[in-house]
């Protein structure tokens, strides 16, 4: 049987310059059955077009906070790290999945993505702009 593609969005590393991944998430696709592939980061439409195409679904993963201009806010000196290309890919690549009608999850940053690009907004950093006793940090291990 033939393991359907999934499409992971990558983690980006501003001190490395570089793409990578929490070997979690793959080996969960893996685990029921899919095959795994980093996609990379990019705004090429051509490429983002086949990749709509070629991946039966998507995983658009944790990371960086959403830039808040693209919810029409100014980033409060609260608001964590940003990643423009990130950004950018994957408010370019949601529209073609979403047109293909391709199941897509979204986790932490994921499914903020998600709300940003159907018009939601977010709280730049909840413990200060919406205090409570919730932990909304998960540190390592990230499995637990």
């Amino acid at each position: 049987m033939k393991r359907p593609m999934i499409g992971v969005i990558p983690l980006y590393d501003r001190e490395r310059s570089s793409n990578w991944m929490l070997p979690g998430y793959l080996e969960g696709l893996m685990e029921a059955g899919a095959f795994p592939v980093m996609l990379p980061l990019t705004k090429d439409r051509a490429l983002l077009k086949q990749i709509a195409e070629q991946c039966s679904a998507f995983l658009f993963t944790g990371g960086q906070d959403v830039a808040p201009a693209l919810y029409q806010e100014e980033m409060l000196p609260c608001c964590g790290e940003i990643c423009p290309a990130r950004d950018e890919m994957e408010l370019a690549l949601l529209p073609l999945v979403l047109e293909r009608d391709k199941p897509l999850l979204g986790i932490c940053r994921g499914i903020q993505v998600l709300n940003v690009a159907l018009g939601g907004t977010l709280y730049q950093d909840l413990p200060t702009q919406r205090p409570s006793e919730v932990e909304h940090h998960q540190m390592p291990p990230y499995d637990k």
